[in-house]
């Protein structure tokens, strides 16, 4: 079976245009008729059905589940030559959100250095939600992750570092700074400072808030956790963060939420269950994953 055969038959599925696939890869028409021939005698179904009446292409059931499958192939083709391409690299090609960053590599630091693998890394900062995209499509082969639940795509594998619970912080000067606990719904009328749309903070903050039918006074948001404390430590609102992002330098004060069925943040390390890791990498993971 030809690998192009599949890419062309895909592309057909989603342009639904002989002309416009043919267009995109540069090819004739009949080439592309050709592709779908050869599928069809393979495993002996119709895709697809031309309707010359019309100028146009019907996907047949059959087609659009195979389609499926082909789609699956693709990725796997793809991610199999990002693994080819990376691999002569002396360089470890590694996943870190700013946040764990900050607050969790600089412990392992030194163990990283004893091993001779911190001088190796190759650290691609960027947020969870885009580390995952990177991990599945082959981009990067190992990666820190903040998680809000354990429902992620099944290429992945996983393994729990820690789990931090999520709390509001407030400055303190606030009236809440003497409480022991809060109800997200006390949070209803406070001015907000919020991570950008892309973190886990966000998103576990917008389940709570449609949970308890509120919207909040968001008045900023910052991709960086530093700035979040330092305005909120000037009285300029609230926030909601994991405890792993606070130390005792800061000008803040974190309260509990009394809610029941709590966020989290899961702290995990990654990578795909079907990717073997190299010798440096297997190292990488096991510093990672130890028991405490």
């Amino acid at each position: 079976m030809n690998i192009q055969d599949l890419r062309y038959f895909h592309a057909l599925v989603n342009l639904k245009s002989y002309t416009k696939t043919a267009e995109k890869f540069d090819v004739s028409q009949p080439t592309i008729s050709a592709a779908v021939k050869r599928l069809e005698k393979k495993f002996g179904g119709q895709f697809i059905i031309r309707d010359q009446s019309h100028k146009s292409i019907i996907i047949t059931g059959l087609g659009q589940q195979f389609d499926e499958h082909a789609q699956t192939i693709l990725n796997e083709v793809s991610v199999a030559e990002a693994e080819v391409k990376a691999h002569p690299s002396a360089d470890i090609l590694f996943g870190l959100p700013p946040i764990i960053g900050r607050n969790y590599l600089p412990k392992i630091a030194p163990t990283l250095f004893s091993k001779g693998i911190l001088p190796r890394l190759n650290v691609v900062e960027r947020g969870s939600h885009d580390l995952r995209k990177m991990l599945v499509e082959g981009e990067i082969n190992l990666t820190l992750l903040g998680l809000a639940s354990l429902d992620i795509e099944p290429i992945i594998k996983l393994h729990i570092i820690d789990r931090y619970p999520m709390e509001v912080i407030v400055s303190k000067d606030h009236t809440f700074a003497k409480k022991d606990g809060i109800y997200f719904k006390d949070l209803a009328k406070e001015n907000f400072i919020g991570m950008t749309q892309d973190y886990i903070h966000t998103q576990s903050l917008e389940k709570m808030a449609h949970k308890n039918h509120i919207t909040l006074n968001t008045i900023y948001r910052s991709p960086d956790v530093a700035v979040i404390k330092s305005l909120v430590g000037q009285n300029l609102g609230v926030s909601f963060v994991t405890t792993l992002s606070l130390n005792e330098k800061d000008n803040v004060v974190s309260i509990p939420l009394l809610d029941k069925d709590q966020p989290e943040f899961i702290f995990a390390a990654a990578t795909r269950k079907n990717y073997i890791l190299t010798e440096k990498e297997e190292l990488l993971w096991n510093i990672l994953t130890q028991k405490k």
